[in-house]
């Protein structure tokens, strides 16, 4: 019986690393209990590799508890010493079905959420984004003041093929 567990185990770290492994690289920020409605989260990131252009994507973990079908973010980009880029982008995370639109995992649901195209990033050269969610309710101005089930932000860089 302890054999076929530590295989069991073997065979589970395996997949575990296959899956999780991809071209790109990511920079994550946790949050401790939800995203708060004046949490700027700061990505820092810079280019590693020899290829210059890049796609970017926002990676989004919350539970499943999350109460709400999309969110708005508020972006602030600045790459490679230039002029700060604004965007405010409402993502559809799950379908009037309320079946999530990212991959379910145990309790908690990951998005990989498209960002932009084609981004030119300098070698080495320091890059940063901030991100703030907007979020609120129908008919009300006040903003949500905390988003409980989120439990992380991410920036994936994936350079272009």
């Amino acid at each position: 019986m302890l054999k076929f567990k530590k295989l069991f185990l073997l065979i589970f770290i395996l997949v575990l690393e296959i899956s999780c492994s991809f071209d790109g690289q990511i920079v994550r920020h946790e949050f401790v209990n939800g995203w708060k409605n004046n949490e700027v989260v700061e990505l820092n990131f810079s280019n590693n590799t020899d290829n210059p252009d890049n796609d970017l994507f926002f990676v989004l973990r919350h539970e499943k508890s999350y109460k709400f079908s999309n969110i708005f973010l508020i972006s602030n980009l600045k790459l490679n010493g230039q002029e700060n880029v604004i965007d405010t982008i409402e993502y559809t995370l799950s379908q009037p079905s309320g079946k999530w639109n990212g991959e379910t995992k145990i309790s908690t649901v990951e998005h990989i959420l498209k960002y932009k195209n084609n981004v030119t990033l300098i070698k080495d050269s320091l890059n940063t984004l901030t991100v703030r969610n907007s979020m609120r309710r129908n008919s009300e101005i006040s903003p949500i003041e905390n988003l409980e089930s989120v439990l992380d932000i991410g920036l994936l860089i994936k350079p272009v093929n």
